[in-house]
């Protein structure tokens, strides 16, 4: 696995014209602040409504800075905020509001375009508050195999992997587009439906920037075989 990672490391070239993104799905005005990291990184989080079939334009990257990016909506028929006592502070703020599907032929999409052309990690939070232990199946369309990861199970103080998000490495082409989706796992009920609390995007190379070591596979076990 180390080898596979610095490999990947070794093909990236620079990320100048990368972009990150900190989005908030649910409540526009209840984000967490800009320091608060999440499982990914620090920046400016851009809380969005994103109603059924509604495309946001010009989205604010981590910077602040306005830029060509439109996110389109497309399944999460519902945005809902409750209160979970389990999770607090900007954790709460992040995981207590969320879009929801309660369809097992549609999921919670979203459809991204004019993304610049790179290698980023994408992180998908799809954690069910209140009741946790109902599963999302996340997946991104451009990632090699697709991969269908299943994210739940109770919060334990901090963001894990396939409890609170999931973790994608995906190339972006000359397209700039990036489709990603959180549904009803297979099998489970559909009016329990599935979440979609937030997502966030940088450059892959910026893991190894914020000290992200080749040999600590720990964090990679659910994308990298």
């Amino acid at each position: 696995m180390r080898i596979r990672l610095l490999i990947a490391c070794s093909l990236i070239a620079s990320s100048a014209g990368a972009q990150s993104f900190n989005l908030d799905f649910g409540q526009a005005d209840t984000v967490p602040p800009a320091s608060y990291a999440a499982a990914g990184g620090e920046g400016l989080w851009i809380g969005l409504v994103a109603p059924h079939a509604s495309t946001t334009f010009n989205l604010l990257d981590v910077d602040g800075i306005i830029t060509d990016v439109s996110v389109r909506q497309l399944g999460g028929t519902q945005t809902l905020t409750v209160d979970d006592p389990t999770v607090i502070g900007e954790d709460a703020l992040l995981l207590e509001d969320y879009l929801v599907t309660f369809s097992a032929a549609v999921e919670t999409c979203l459809f991204f375009e004019n993304l610049e052309p790179d290698v980023y990690e994408v992180l998908i939070y799809a954690w069910m508050p209140l009741d946790p232990s109902i599963e999302s199946l996340t997946s991104i369309d451009q990632e090699t195999g697709n991969p269908h990861l299943e994210v739940g199970g109770p919060w334990g103080g901090s963001h894990e992997a396939l409890v609170t998000y999931s973790r994608h490495i995906v190339e972006v082409g000359p397209d700039g587009i990036l489709n990603m989706h959180s549904g009803i796992v297979p099998g489970a009920n559909p009016a329990l439906g599935a979440a979609l609390n937030a997502v966030q995007i940088r450059p892959f190379a910026e893991i190894f920037a914020d000290g992200f070591e080749s040999g600590d596979t720990g964090a990679w076990s659910a994308v990298v075989p």
